[in-house]
C-alpha cells in the first residue's frame, strides 16, 4: 500500500512540472506582450517597465520559470483585472460556489447512475436493461452544454420553474457567510427561506451537471456487475433464495465498489475543474465561469494560476479516490484470505 502510494506522489509530482511547464512556455509563445495587454487602457512606458522588473521578465527563462513557481506555491498569482482584487481573494470568492454546484451535481449522479445500473443487472427484461443502460450512453454522447441550453430553455422559458441563472435572488439577504456553502450556511442559521432558494438556484445546473457522473457511474458499474464472477455470484445468491435487495446492498457493492470509487474520483475532480460550461450556461458565480472570463479578458498571468491549480485539483481528487480504492482492495482480499482459512 505504501509503494503504491508512493508511485502515485510520484506521478502527481511529474504532471506538475509537466503541467507548469506547459503553461509557462504557452505564455511565452503567445505574440503579445502580456505586460502591455495589462496596462493597455493607460499605456505608460515607465510603469509598464517598472512592472516587468517587478516580474522579473527581464530575467532569464530559468528564473522567470523558478518565479512561477514560487508565487504559485505561496498564493501570490497576482492582482485581477477583472475584479481589481487579488486572484486569491477572487479563489476564495468563488470557489465555493463551484465546489457546491460539484457536490450536488455529483450526488445526484451517483444516485441515478447506480440505480440505473442495478436495476439493469437485476432486471429481467432486455427492454428495462436497454432503457436503463440508455442513461449512459446519452449522458457520454451528448454535449453538456446542449443539455443546459435545452434544459434552461424548457424549465425556464417554458415551464417558467427555474431562474434563467446566477446563485441567489439579488433582491434577498443571503444567509451569514461561513462556509461559502449557501446550503450548509442556511442550515446552520436556520434560515429555512434561504435554505429552499438555494435549491431553486441551485436544482437545474446540478441536474444538468448530474448527466455526466452519472453516466459514468452506470457505464462502469454495469460492466462489472456483468463480470463472470460477479455474474456467478449473482447467479449463486439467487439460487439460495436471497430477495434481490440483500444481494445488491450487500453483496454486490461490496464487491463491486472500488472501480466505481475510483470512476466517482476522477468524475467529481473532473467536474471541479471543469465545470465552467455548465457555470457559463446558467450564469452560475464559479471558478470556471471566472477563470473563462479571465481568458477573454487577457487576464494571463492570474488565468495562468489558476488553470494550475484546476488541472492539479483534478489529479489530486483522482489520486484520492485511487488511494481509497486500492485500500478497499487490500481490505477485501484480507477478509476474503481469512474467511477462506
Amino acid at each position: 500500500m505504501l509503494k503504491f502510494i508512493a508511485g502515485k506522489i510520484v506521478y502527481l509530482i511529474a504532471v506538475y512540472i509537466v503541467a507548469s511547464g506547459a503553461l509557462f512556455l504557452a505564455m511565452k509563445a503567445i505574440p503579445e506582450d502580456p505586460i502591455e495587454l495589462k496596462f493597455e487602457k493607460f499605456p505608460d512606458p515607465e510603469e509598464i517597465a517598472a512592472e516587468r522588473e517587478r516580474m522579473g521578465l527581464n530575467r532569464s527563462w530559468i528564473y522567470q520559470y523558478g518565479l512561477f513557481h514560487k508565487k504559485f506555491l505561496t498564493g501570490d498569482w497576482e492582482r485581477s483585472l477583472q475584479t481589481g482584487r487579488l486572484a486569491m481573494e477572487d479563489v476564495r470568492l468563488y470557489f465555493p460556489a463551484t465546489i457546491e454546484l460539484s457536490l450536488v451535481a455529483m450526488l445526484i449522479g451517483v444516485f441515478f447512475g447506480a440505480s440505473a445500473a442495478l436495476y439493469a443487472r437485476v432486471s429481467p427484461g432486455r427492454l428495462n436493461r436497454t432503457i436503463a443502460m440508455s442513461f449512459g450512453t446519452i449522458g457520454l454522447t451528448v454535449p453538456i452544454f446542449w443539455i443546459g441550453l435545452v434544459a434552461l430553455v424548457v424549465g425556464s422559458l417554458l415551464l417558467g420553474v427555474f431562474p434563467l441563472g446566477g446563485r441567489f435572488d439579488i433582491a434577498a439577504l443571503p444567509p451569514d457567510d461561513r462556509t461559502g456553502l449557501l446550503l450548509i450556511d442556511s442550515l446552520l442559521a436556520w434560515d429555512w427561506p434561504s435554505f429552499g432558494m438555494a435549491i431553486h438556484y441551485l436544482a437545474l445546473p446540478a441536474m444538468c451537471l448530474a448527466v455526466f457522473p452519472a453516466a459514468n457511474v452506470s457505464t462502469v458499474l454495469f460492466a462489472r456487475l456483468n463480470e463472470p464472477p460477479i455474474t456467478a455470484l449473482y447467479t449463486a445468491l439467487k439460487a439460495r433464495g436471497f430477495s434481490r435487495s440483500r444481494i445488491v446492498f450487500r453483496h454486490l457493492l461490496r464487491v463491486a465498489g472500488s472501480p466505481v470509487i475510483t470512476v466517482v474520483g476522477t468524475t467529481f475532480g473532473a467536474l471541479l475543474g471543469g465545470a465552467f460550461l455548465t457555470e457559463t450556461v446558467f450564469s452560475w458565480p464559479g471558478i470556471g465561469r471566472y477563470v473563462v472570463t479571465a481568458i477573454i479578458d487577457r487576464d494571463l498571468f492570474v488565468a495562468q494560476y489558476l488553470l494550475l491549480m484546476l488541472i492539479m485539483l483534478v489529479f489530486s481528487v483522482a489520486f484520492i479516490s485511487d488511494v481509497v480504492a486500492r485500500w478497499l482492495d487490500v481490505v477485501s482480499d484480507a477478509e476474503e484470505s481469512g474467511g477462506a482459512s
